[in-house]
C-alpha cells in the first residue's frame, strides 16, 4: 500500500471515494465538551450523502437540554431575582439529580454558583418577561430515553420562584469529549479500509489516500450515538500507471 504518492492514470482503473462534510462539525483541536450536531438528513436516517462510509461510530459522552429560566412578573428588577433565584436553586440540586447546569452554542462551560449571574439576560419572547439561556447535562451510560428522563425529572423538581418558570427549548442534544482525541483511530480505520479495497484488486494495485491533513469531524448516527470521520478521498490504481 501506497499513502501519500499520486501516479498518472493513461488507461487505469479508477476507484474513488470521496467524502464531504459542510453540515457538520470539526474539533479544529477541542479539548472541552462539544455539542454533536442532531440535525437530520432529508431521509429517516442522521447521515448526510456526504458523510464518508468510514470513520468511527461510539457512545455519545453526554446528553444536553436547552432550556429557558423565565419570569412574566411586571417589574424587570422583580424579574432579575426569580430568575437568579431559580438557577440557584437549579445549581444546588443538580449534582444529587446526576445532572450540570452549562452554557454554550458549541463548547460547554459550567455554570456554578460563582458565575451564574453573568449569564446574559434578555428579553423574553412574550411582553413584560425576561429570560436566561442554559443548559442541562447529564452522562450517556446507555439509551436516551433513560437520560431524557434524568434531564425532565430535574426540571420538574427545580422550585419556582416568584412567577419564574423554566421551559425545555428544542429537542435533546448529544455531547462529546475532546473529539480530536479520536483522530488516530480515525485515520487507521481508513488505512485498513484502503488497503482492503487495493488488495481485492491484486498484487498490481496500489492506493492512493488525500484529505488526512483535514480537521476531524462528527455528527450524531443515532439517538445516542456519534459519528466521528475526516473527509478523505482515496483512489486504487495500477502500480507504476
Amino acid at each position: 500500500m501506497k499513502i501519500g504518492k499520486t501516479w498518472a492514470l493513461p488507461a487505469a482503473l479508477l476507484f474513488a471515494v470521496t467524502a464531504g462534510g459542510a453540515l457538520a462539525q470539526d474539533s479544529s483541536n477541542i479539548r472541552g465538551e462539544v455539542r454533536v450536531s442532531s440535525t437530520r438528513g432529508s431521509g429517516d436516517g442522521y447521515f448526510k450523502e456526504s458523510v464518508p462510509v468510514i470513520g468511527l461510530r461510539r457512545l455519545a459522552d453526554g446528553a444536553i437540554q436547552d432550556i429557558l429560566v423565565t419570569s412574566d412578573s411586571r417589574d424587570s428588577e422583580v424579574r432579575r431575582k426569580e430568575i437568579h433565584a431559580m438557577l440557584e436553586a437549579a445549581i444546588r440540586k443538580a449534582d444529587a439529580a446526576g445532572v450540570e447546569l452549562v452554557t454554550g452554542s458549541f463548547e460547554l462551560t459550567p455554570v456554578t454558583l460563582a458565575n451564574y449571574r453573568e449569564l446574559p439576560l434578555r428579553m423574553g419572547r412574550r411582553s413584560d418577561t425576561s429570560e436566561v439561556a442554559v443548559v442541562v447535562k447529564t452522562k450517556l451510560a446507555g439509551p436516551a430515553d433513560s437520560a431524557l428522563k434524568r434531564i425532565d425529572g430535574f426540571i420538574k423538581a427545580v422550585p419556582a420562584t416568584g412567577r419564574s418558570l423554566v421551559e425545555k427549548n428544542g429537542a435533546m442534544q448529544l455531547t462529546i469529549i475532546n473529539p480530536d482525541q479520536y483522530r488516530g483511530p480515525v485515520v487507521q480505520l481508513i488505512a485498513e479500509e484502503s488497503r482492503r479495497t487495493s488488495n481485492a484488486f491484486g498484487a498490481d494495485y496500489g492506493v492512493t489516500v488525500s484529505g488526512l491533513d483535514r480537521h476531524l469531524v462528527w455528527n450524531q448516527a443515532s439517538e445516542n450515538e456519534v459519528f466521528l470521520y475526516i473527509p478523505y478521498s482515496f483512489i486504487v490504481l495500477p502500480k507504476g500507471a
